[in-house]
């Protein structure tokens, strides 16, 4: 291959900006930016470029789709002249296989490697335990004893005073009240003794009439109260100054004229209070705590059988992939992005970097133990742990702003797993979502710390993955370029960039330890993509058609 490939293509990329067809004396059949795309046009199929000899082990990756490519139309095709070994982004996570029942579906990932198979791609899976893409209501509802005790919302006012705003509790709907409009309070609601709550609508002011009130008994009562905005609203709030005692409210909702519920927490199982406050003076004490009238011996499971039966879950899962790929998927993604962003050498956790709602961060629940068991259930299930490579997964491992401690945080939590003897991790994978900056010392920062990710990963000798390599631009002023309006000398940066990584990953990862590079988005992101939307993170655009940037991928994949 012709080391100066970069160089012709992006020359003649710069061409195109400054043709000028009436120079007395020359001529061109062509213009100089069809030239310039020819130029792309004429180099081999991406894998081609591989040296094969000089880097036996190396393995030239592709991100998929799994629909598009199952049908072996285009997409099938493009693959298979590119790449070596494919990666679909969704279908194998868990949230595809498994239903909201805990019911699995395969026949998509079945289908996926027997058609990657039949092209003479290995497939790389992604991933087997992650926090996003969950069954969370299933997981959760798996570890809910239903004779387990009733969360509430718990009220206790040390002494009556003379005003019923003397002592407060607020409540903020997830959608503004509007004016004219007609909304109901419903709820359950307990107290110590008998007491008429009053509750004040507020927005710009306070709505004092017509206002909706309920009386709370010693007994759980249901309370269904309605009334008219006057104003828009934007807090609701409960009136308990002249009340000394404890009042227990569950089951809270505020239902619009068609019936959707505006608290975003009333029924308090998730052990949060998100939109419900108090003033910071005032001094009763507002917590969750279990239903009073289910007693001490309420039931529920012991956190040994949590942990057993997520155990469970996940081994289905986990066998049920294995199974089905069939001993044709070596290499796996065994956990997804365990290391925190705002700790980096300690393990996600939900509250801290991100909802429980959304995610369902395991090691909550298992202890950061966890990614022991999924290493073990993996080993078990393939029955193969010669030729099988499980792998920790993550983002931001080459990141300049923190001196790579993310990257630094894993190494360190592998050696830890590894500690019991028994855990073997085979490698690492470096995500690299990467922006080109046309700031030359951000750009300078970003390629030095990617060196110093090399470095560190090369040290630890294990397999070392770039698993999910992509690039957009940022220009002078750090803003985020679109696609249309990236520029040739963008273009061209993008071009040297992808060549600086792919040559630095071959000279600084032993051969042993290269596991090889996959092109995670091989086209620009169209727009309205829920990934890095409208951006031109590919080595082909939409159409795919070769950019200068698959150019400099090229001659990085020689070696220097």
């Amino acid at each position: 291959m012709n080391k100066s490939i970069l160089f012709i293509a992006a020359a003649a990329l710069m061409l195109s900006a400054c043709a000028d067809d009436n120079v007395p004396g020359f001529s061109t059949d062509e213009p100089a930016s069809l030239l310039a795309q020819d130029s792309l046009n004429a180099l081999a199929p991406l894998k081609e470029y591989v040296d094969t000899v000089k880097y036996p082990n190396f393995i030239l990756g592709g991100g998929t789709s799994a629909a598009p490519f199952n049908e072996q139309g285009k997409v099938y095709a493009f693959d298979k002249a590119n790449f070596k070994e494919v990666v679909t982004g969704n279908a194998f996570k868990y949230a595809s296989v498994v239903k909201s029942d805990g019911s699995m579906d395969f026949s998509t990932v079945q289908a996926f490697v027997k058609n990657a198979t039949q092209a003479g791609l290995s497939v790389y899976g992604h991933t087997l335990c992650w926090h996003s893409q969950q069954q969370v209501a299933y997981l959760n509802g798996l570890i809910t004893d239903p004779n387990a005790a009733k969360h509430v919302l718990h009220v206790n006012i040390p002494e009556a005073k003379t005003n019923q705003w003397d002592w407060e509790l607020y409540v903020n709907p997830t959608k503004e009240l509007e004016s004219g409009k007609t909304y109901t309070l419903k709820m359950r609601v307990k107290a110590t003794s008998d007491y008429h709550v009053t509750v004040w609508p507020q927005g710009a002011s306070t709505q004092y009439w017509p206002t909706p009130s309920f009386d709370a008994t010693t007994q759980w009562t249901n309370i269904n109260a309605s009334f008219e905005a006057k104003q828009a609203i934007k807090q609701i709030r409960f009136e308990l100054g002249t009340f000394g005692g404890e009042i227990w409210m569950d089951d809270v909702q505020l239902l619009d004229p068609d019936g959707n519920n505006l608290i975003g927490e009333g029924s308090f199982e998730n052990g949060t209070m998100d939109g419900w406050s108090k003033p910071s003076w005032h001094s009763y004490t507002l917590n969750i705590v279990n239903d009073p009238d289910q007693g001490a011996d309420a039931g529920g499971m012991t956190e040994q059988q949590k942990k057993d039966t997520l155990t469970w879950a996940l081994n289905n899962f986990i066998s049920g992939m294995m199974k089905t790929c069939d001993g044709k998927v070596k290499a796996w993604d065994a956990v997804n992005e365990p290391m925190s962003d705002a700790a980096p050498y300690e393990l996600k956790t939900a509250g801290r970097d991100g909802s429980a709602k959304e995610n369902f961060y395991w090691q909550d629940h298992l202890g950061k133990d966890y990614v022991r068991t999924v290493i073990r259930l993996a080993r078990k299930a393939a029955g193969d742990s010669v030729n099988l490579k499980l792998f920790i997964n993550d983002y931001n491992l080459e990141a300049a702003y923190n001196q790579n401690a993310k990257c630094k945080g894993l190494i360190e939590m592998i050696k830890y797993w590894e500690s019991d003897g028994v855990t073997k991790i085979d490698g690492i994978g470096s995500q690299m979502h990467v922006t080109c900056s046309m700031d030359p010392k951000v750009q300078q920062a970003n390629e030095d710390a990617y060196v110093n990710m090399l470095k560190l990963l090369a040290a630890t000798g294990k397999l070392v993955r770039i698993s999910e390599l992509d690039m957009g631009v940022q220009d002078t002023n750090h803003k985020t370029v679109n696609t249309a309006d990236v520029t040739p000398e963008m273009h061209k940066r993008m071009a040297e960039y992808y060549k600086f990584i792919v040559e630095e990953y071959l000279e600084i990862i032993p051969v042993a330890q290269q596991y090889g590079i996959c092109v995670w988005a091989p086209t620009d992101s169209p727009k309205g993509s829920g990934w890095r939307a409208d951006e031109p993170i590919g080595l082909w655009n939409g159409d795919y058609v070769r950019k200068p940037a698959y150019a400099g991928f090229a001659e990085g994949l020689q070696g220097k």
